[in-house]
């Protein structure tokens, strides 16, 4: 995912912004992330404890250059905390918290696409989590994408926005009269719902890109495990299952949740290193490990069989 071409120009870049390789955690969320193969660093991770009583988890995949994937971590956080004070529904304020967000950015990239060659600044997708007591809702813009295990199944996915992979947004920008040939939307990105993305030229969005994100509201159930969130740099190597069944394997035998998402990520990197990865695994009901079997009880049965 992203621009067709980069900015021009090398630029050595401040360490201080975003991490090529990190992992951290607690005992119910952990996060892991990775340059891999890619020149920089676009993918990034946001835990915050308390945004209006929620817990929330976000991940982000730049394009074009970090500066989107910045100002995204910096405006929302305070921007869901305003949101969600107001009377209205938790789905209606994280919809006004993106386009706010995206509000704000604009300003801050109509400079930075004057600079590019390509004539269009940095911008960014995310998929955010937001846990309160026993509701989890699921804020998707762009191809990261939440998995949610149910009884060590896949039970839920958020859609991919981009012509390519859903049928829906092909359908909406064709409808607007936006050219997608080759599955680049106005020829150049490959998403069709981003934050940022700044064309020169006009100082707004690319035309037909949307920074509307789609909400899912999931009641957590006592078999509902944990929730996965990653950028596709994870999900062009692993399949949505396999990642599920990784990260259950590691939080059931070590209760990490950092661990976990390590598991993930390393998993998808033996398929490809191609791009940026970044995961983060939460966990809301992870079972218990099986007992160990002892081994004298099995030495004992298998005695008494030949009895």
């Amino acid at each position: 995912m992203g621009n067709i071409c980069q900015c021009c120009g090398a630029r050595e870049k401040d360490p201080s912004w975003l991490p090529d390789y990190a992992s951290g955690g607690n005992t119910q969320h952990g996060y892991a992330l990775a340059k891999n193969d890619r020149q920089r660093m676009e993918d990034a991770v946001l835990i915050h404890e308390n945004i209006a009583g929620n817990a929330c988890f976000a991940v982000f995949d730049g394009h074009g250059g970090e500066k989107a994937t910045l100002l995204a971590k910096q405006f929302l956080p305070e921007q869901l905390e305003h949101h969600l004070q107001q009377d209205c529904s938790k789905e209606e304020a994280a919809q006004q918290a993106f386009v706010a967000v995206d509000e704000l950015m604009q300003n801050k990239l109509a400079e930075e696409a004057k600079q590019f060659t390509v004539g269009t600044s940095s911008g960014t997708v995310t998929c955010v989590a937001l846990l309160q007591a026993d509701e989890l809702i699921i804020i998707n813009l762009g191809d990261c994408r939440a998995v949610l295990c149910e009884n060590g199944k896949v039970s839920t996915t958020t859609q991919d926005h981009s012509p390519e992979k859903n049928d829906l947004e092909h359908q909406r920008l064709k409808e607007l009269g936006v050219n997608i040939e080759g599955g680049y939307v106005d020829g150049r990105v490959q998403v069709s719902r981003a934050l940022g993305d700044i064309v020169d030229k006009t100082g707004k969005k690319i035309h037909g890109l949307s920074s509307m994100p789609d909400v899912t509201v999931i009641k957590v159930k006592p078999t509902t495990e944990f929730v996965i969130l990653a950028t596709d740099g994870v999900w062009d190597g692993l399949r949505e299952q396999l990642a599920v069944t990784t990260a259950r394997k590691v939080l059931r035998e070590t209760r990490s949740a950092e661990g976990a998402a390590t598991a993930v990520l390393e998993a998808a990197g033996k398929a490809t290193k191609a791009d940026n990865a970044a995961v983060i695994v939460v966990g809301l009901n992870v079972p218990e490990p099986l007992p160990k079997r002892d081994p004298a009880q099995n030495r004992f049965r298998q005695s008494s069989k030949t009895e």
